[in-house]
């Protein structure tokens, strides 16, 4: 059997100092000296690969709740119930967006990125008829956003943009004014357990997010100020980060090495990968892509030979029953996006052996059908 995904985190040596740090402050949650040293590194990590943009963070206790509290900051004094959203994402973006009040209405996604574009958005902003108080823009399994192109959406049709940038962490190119959700989830490239953070260049926005976590409560003061509730991490959850860091960049390295060996290996087989993967950008649940009719017989091959697939994203939101009656588009081309990616088998410490028996089964699969 090879796993589709083995979640890696620091080994309990790695994370023996920063627990002694507990053990000496006494200071377990509420923001202490750990989750401060954590939210600094990864603002400093970010704003580096982000053209040294000066990052902000509000660190969360998931991904899901950063995207909650980011739609609460964009749409507050807004009129509109709807969410606009791609229909083809993890239902994690759905539920954030019912989570603040706001009904989803799913969009198509382009097929050959499998994003959400501004012209896309812009066709379901006149399906939805007016009512959308926000938008979120999903990165697919960990591809670069084009902030640039979603501030000028935003500038054009005066809808705040929030971007679920779950698996994004690695490749954040740019930070902007609009917030950036990431998710800290074992899973993902640069993970904590469970965690989540808003990344972003708006202090404000941060100082009133940062709130939210701690019922309201600002810097300063016992008062609440703003709605909100606990969604902090504790000082345990921020040592793992801090001891993450302190190996990322051989765990980046290894991530890297194996992403070309995947992208050499389909490339010879004639795979599609999304663009750039491997080469400009990387994540830890990788896609591949196959033409109309060829999956089946490629994830049949899978079952055969004892190699684990996912479907990441199902065929999309609308098909959960819990989203099953709201409004869409048409999602004309989000089934056939969902029926040619599958997640094939990576994690860190994957071996060439294991990625060359998982593209010669696709070999094998395609040659047969």
């Amino acid at each position: 059997m090879i796993p589709v995904l083995i979640p890696s985190l620091p080994e309990t040596d790695a994370i023996v100092p920063y627990l002694r740090r507990i053990d000496q402050s006494h200071i377990y949650s509420n923001y202490g000296p750990l989750s401060r040293a954590f939210t600094e590194t990864l603002c400093r990590f970010v704003s580096e690969r982000a053209d040294g943009a000066p990052v902000a963070a509000t660190i969360t206790g998931s991904g899901t709740t950063a995207i909650e509290l980011a739609l609460r900051y964009r749409i507050a004094g807004r009129t509109g119930r709807l969410c606009l959203m791609p229909a083809y994402t993890f239902v994690a973006t759905a539920h954030a967006a019912v989570n603040v009040g706001l009904e989803p209405f799913f969009a198509d996604v382009d097929p050959e990125t499998l994003a959400l574009t501004p012209a896309i958005a812009a066709r379901a902003l006149a399906a939805a008829g007016g009512d959308v108080a926000a938008v979120v823009v999903v990165s697919p399994y960990g591809a670069p956003i084009d902030v640039a192109a979603w501030e000028a959406f935003e500038a054009a049709h005066g809808i705040p943009v929030v971007f679920d940038a779950a698996a994004a962490t690695l490749n954040l190119h740019r930070v902007g004014a609009q917030p950036i959700c990431v998710s800290l989830h074992a899973t993902k490239a640069l993970g904590i357990g469970e965690g989540g953070a808003i990344l972003t260049t708006d202090t404000d926005l941060v100082a009133q997010t940062t709130a939210m976590t701690g019922f309201g409560f600002s810097a300063s003061s016992r008062v609440s100020e703003v709605r909100g509730g606990n969604y902090r991490i504790s000082e345990y959850a921020a040592a793992v980060g801090l001891a993450v860091f302190d190996g990322l960049e051989a765990r980046i390295q290894q991530l890297r090495d194996a992403s070309l060996a995947y992208v050499a290996g389909f490339e010879r087989i004639g795979v599609r990968m999304q663009p750039g993967f491997g080469r400009d950008w990387l994540t830890m649940t990788i896609t591949a892509l196959f033409e109309p009719g060829t999956a089946d017989a490629v994830t049949a091959g899978f079952d055969a030979d004892g190699i684990q697939w996912r479907r990441w994203y199902g065929t999309g939101c609308q098909a959960h029953p819990a989203f099953a009656t709201c409004r869409h588009d048409g999602l004309a081309g989000t089934a056939a996006a969902a029926a040619s990616a599958i997640g094939v088998p990576f994690f860190p410490a994957i071996t060439p052996a294991q990625i060359d028996a998982v593209c010669s089964c696709v070999e094998r699969a395609l040659a047969t059908r």
